[in-house]
């Protein structure tokens, strides 16, 4: 039993172990199969060859005695005798001539008993000489009690004025036949056994071929596991499935490596952005303890102060957790049917106010032509309304007094349904536009930390924007305003 459990074991240890296995059983097995055919075959074919043979020497004899049959005599069975004793030496056969009732007239011996078969006894009861007698070419195989060796004997039928006169069996020993079989099976025993010797080696040589790469992919992620680190690459040298799976390793190297990347550099933002608000609140904090909060002064403009960083603080901590939400898919309501109007009239009226405090037109064309109360998408209502919030934050914020900001929906073709916010505020910079959904990214001057933007509202939106399998775009003129444009896919009812 253990040693079945270590084979098991060492065949499933290794992928090479287990395609060197399969190709020497998928050989051997196919190896064997044709070798057994081919015995089969040979040994048909011999024994069609050799019935042939043995027939055409009895039609031979036949037509040499066939008068002597008819004759019944004692000289017509002397030269029958001499006939069959002429071709059983000429041939190396066993002959055998019976007359119509079974009684043999003339044998020469070499049989399956080895000896002569007395003149006048009846063998009509034997198989091949029954099927003679009823006029039929009797074919049997048998094996001699005596010599322990397969016979094979031909009995044809003499015939005169339509009916049997006589029977002539003809026999020879299988020896040869079974001689070749097993020398042709000696030959395949050994072709079979080298040929599983070249496969075991190519096999080998394709198992480890195969299993390189996977062993490389395999020792890399687990160092990747244990270390962290992703400084390398599987080396790919190759075009097949194998070669196609190690560049899609590469491939996700190449992604962790970025994931990382950005990660490192979203905690390095984020504790400079909370590290900022902190100190200010802690230098307020000291000047009040330090005499300010006397001053009737000094005290308003320090608190209001204090309660502006703590709103920053607590709006860049809102954005953090948020953002890790999205990324974590922590949202279980994504599947919601949303009606897209409601979801804009929200975000505009809850935008209103700072609108109306800077003195900005708020305009809202508050629904899709067509059809304005019947558009719908997928996904969830409050988590869209804060995508539409963000950037109609930052249209307003960055959109002077006397300023224009538009809210716009519409049936774009009929998979898609377009929200467009237009402002002609001060504009992105075009070097600016690659970068501004980057999380903490802020243009130099079109976000700044005095507006009080944390740098993650754009990157939260397209996050939602994603979610519900949408693309957001941006066009924007530096000094002349910016257009944002989200496209959601629609639900079957709303096209």
């Amino acid at each position: 039993m253990g040693f079945f459990k270590n084979i098991y074991q060492w065949l499933f240890r290794s992928l090479a172990n287990q395609l060197l296995v399969t190709y020497i059983s998928l050989v051997t097995i196919a190896l064997f199969a044709v070798s057994i055919w081919a015995l089969f075959m040979i040994k048909s074919e011999s024994i069609n060859d050799l019935r042939n043979s043995l027939e055409v020497e009895a039609v031979n004899l036949a037509l040499e005695i066939d008068n002597d049959l008819a004759l019944d005599s004692e000289k017509s069975r002397n030269r029958i005798k001499m006939a069959v004793d002429r071709h059983a030496n000429k041939l190396g056969v066993s002959i055998t001539v019976v007359n119509d009732d079974g009684h043999v007239l003339a044998d020469s011996g070499g049989g399956p008993g080895s000896s002569l078969t007395p003149s006048g006894e009846n063998i009509s009861n034997q198989s091949e000489i029954n099927d003679a007698l009823a006029g039929v070419v009797g074919i049997y195989e048998r094996k001699s009690n005596k010599t322990n060796s397969n016979w094979f004997y031909i009995a044809y039928p003499v015939r005169a004025a339509g009916h049997t006169t006589g029977v002539i069996r003809v026999g020879v020993p299988l020896t040869d036949i079974e001689r070749r079989l097993n020398n042709d099976l000696y030959v395949f025993l050994k072709i079979i056994l080298a040929t599983g010797v070249v496969t075991t080696l190519i096999s080998l040589w394709m198992a480890k071929r195969v299993n390189r790469p996977v062993k490389e992919m395999s020792a890399m992620a687990r160092n990747i596991a244990l270390s962290g680190d992703m400084s390398e690459f599987v080396p790919v040298g190759r075009r097949d499935e194998i070669g196609e799976l190690g560049l899609s390793f590469n491939q996700m190297i190449g992604r962790l490596r970025e994931q990382e990347r950005l990660r490192q550099e979203f905690i390095a933002n984020a504790s400079h952005e909370l590290k900022t608000p902190t100190m200010a609140i802690g230098s307020v904090v000291e000047a009040l303890q330090a005499g300010a909060g006397e001053d009737p002064v000094l005290r308003p403009q320090f608190l209001t102060s204090l309660e502006r960083l703590v709103d920053r603080q607590t709006s860049l901590l809102r954005d953090l957790l948020d953002i890790s939400r999205l990324d974590g898919g922590l949202e279980d309501d994504w599947h919601d049917d949303v009606n897209i109007v409601q979801v804009i009239n929200d975000a505009v009226e809850q935008l209103r106010p700072q609108a109306i405090k800077k003195e900005v037109e708020l305009i809202n064309n508050d629904g899709i032509e067509d059809k304005p109360e019947s558009a719908t998408i997928r996904g969830n209502a409050l988590q869209l309304q804060r995508a539409i919030v963000n950037i109609l934050t930052n249209a307003v914020n960055y959109t002077p007094a006397a300023g224009t900001v538009a809210v716009t929906a519409r049936l774009a073709g009929n998979e898609r349904i377009a929200i467009k916010v237009h402002d002609n505020g001060v504009g992105i910079d075009s070097s600016d536009l690659p970068h501004i959904f980057e999380r903490f990214y802020r243009a130099d001057k079109a976000r700044t930390r005095a507006s009080g933007g944390t740098g993650l509202g754009l990157a939260i939106t397209r996050e939602i924007v994603a979610r519900h399998h949408g693309t957001i775009e941006v066009e924007s003129v530096f000094g002349r305003g910016s257009t944002f444009t989200i496209f959601l896919p629609a639900s079957p009812k709303s096209v």
